[in-house]
């Protein structure tokens, strides 16, 4: 069985097609370069988007404890590892799911800088939010691979 996720979610792991084969060639060298200009590097962007989607789908959303203690400074297969495993992890709570749970409200913390859900923060919500949140850091490994001269991976 496919699951039902698919048909929700259709894109969700497009970008990692490209992207993970590309993380796996990158020289550790150039996880770790930080341009003068540009205070991320890859080792940051993929722990992050790891992270984020751990307490945002696992803690947030379904009040479940993260095993995920990846940061900036694990070595890149251990990044890799925790960026595989949170999907594949999400991918059964979400294949879990029965249509109606997706309507479902969820309690948002209150952060420390103001922001707030620019919507109603529902389990579909969350899972929207996840995907467009890597997304948008995924655009940030283009601008960390030019400033610092290596290659890009080929979105």
């Amino acid at each position: 069985m496919e699951g039902r996720y698919k048909l929700v979610f259709p894109y969700r792991n497009d970008f990692r097609k490209t992207l993970i084969p590309y993380l796996k060639n990158l020289s550790a060298e150039n996880w770790r370069k930080v341009h003068p200009n540009y205070s991320n590097n890859v080792a940051w962007v993929i722990s992050h988007v790891a992270t984020s989607e751990a307490f945002w789908i696992k803690e947030i959303a379904f009040d479940k404890k993260s095993k995920l203690t990846v940061d900036a400074f694990s070595t890149p297969g251990e990044i890799i590892k925790a960026y595989e495993e949170i999907r594949m992890e999400t991918d059964v709570i979400l294949n879990s799911l029965e249509p109606e749970q997706f309507d479902q409200l969820i309690e948002v913390p209150t952060f420390s800088d103001g922001w707030i859900p620019p919507s109603v923060p529902t389990i579909r919500w969350v899972f929207q939010h996840v995907y467009g949140h890597e997304a948008y850091h995924i655009g940030q490994l283009a601008i960390i691979a030019h400033l610092n001269g290596f290659e890009k991976p080929l979105f």
